[in-house]
């Protein structure tokens, strides 16, 4: 009796093994995914800027949509072009991002500082006005 509970012990432990080697990522869960969009036609510019501290600001440009997203010191601040005024300001109007074709600053609005102002590389802006 001994030898029949171990045997039959033994073929369920080996059956559930074989059982459990199939993988957990079934190919026909991808099926079940829905599509990203991939035609994005957004003009996209990316470009880091380095002040006279060693700061970096990277700035990342969207033409199309005249938006800038500007990332300094952890933080990601949003901004739209700015008709009124030259440049791109946030939606509550405490920020302001301005460029020239070798400067740009980022600054505070309602306390008047300046929390960036770097030079980009003139190698760079030479190339790209060419």
């Amino acid at each position: 009796m001994k030898k029949a509970v171990a045997i039959l012990f033994s073929g369920l432990c080996i059956l559930s093994v074989t059982e459990c080697k199939h993988s957990a990522k079934d190919p026909d869960l991808n099926a079940v995914n829905t599509p990203t969009s991939t035609t994005n036609n957004d003009e996209i510019v990316k470009e880091t800027i380095t002040d006279r501290h060693g700061d970096q600001m990277e700035i990342i440009t969207n033409k199309t949509k005249n938006s800038v997203v500007v990332r300094l010191n952890g933080q990601s601040y949003e901004l739209h072009k700015n008709f009124e005024n030259p440049g791109f300001s946030t939606a509550d109007n405490k920020y302001q991002y301005t460029e020239t074709k070798s400067e740009v600053t980022f600054l505070k609005k309602d306390v008047d500082m300046v929390l960036f102002h770097g030079k980009r590389d003139q190698a760079t802006t030479k190339l790209a006005s060419q």
